[in-house]
């Protein structure tokens, strides 16, 4: 079995799955992936890259901290841009606001469609989620091999 999440971070993924409907197993490889198991968070605990919503101006609306990503272009390039990312005060905080960004935003309404599946659900978030045409696959790839479906609110 692959590596495991601490448990504040299992119970912040199920907490978020019990509202919002996102599987724990989904939200917990995208964690793993995104922030190099809890290793990387942007110094504000977001552990999911997501990008602070701004104004017409360009000007964020919430609390945040500019960082260099890189991104994938539609040609399958790599390039980087420095961009204003999310703070949040906690993990709890971060998996609620992800959990919230997958269920209700009209860009992830297609992938929505595969839910309850995690596998279906995970790979309809590449190219929308994340610009990397191999996203759903690393996303299954963490949850097989680490085992994450257990941590699904409803598992047996």
């Amino acid at each position: 079995m692959g590596q495991q999440p601490p448990q504040a971070i299992i119970d912040a993924a199920r907490a978020s799955q019990a509202k919002w409907k996102i599987p724990a197993s989904v939200s917990l490889a995208q964690w793993a992936l995104e922030s190099g198991w809890g290793k990387f968070d942007l110094g504000c605990f977001n552990y999911f890259g997501i990008k602070a919503a701004c104004d017409a101006r360009g000007v964020p609306l919430v609390p945040y901290v500019n960082k260099r990503t890189r991104e994938v272009s539609k040609a399958g390039k790599d390039y980087w841009i420095t961009a204003p990312f999310r703070k949040f005060a906690s993990a709890t905080e971060a998996f609620d606001e992800h959990g919230k960004l997958l269920a209700t935003k009209g860009a992830y309404a297609r992938a929505r469609t595969a839910l309850p599946d995690p596998d279906r659900f995970a790979d309809a978030l590449t190219g929308v989620y994340a610009t990397d045409p191999k996203y759903g696959a690393s996303l299954r790839a963490i949850m097989k091999g680490s085992d994450l479906y257990r941590f699904n609110v409803g598992a047996a």
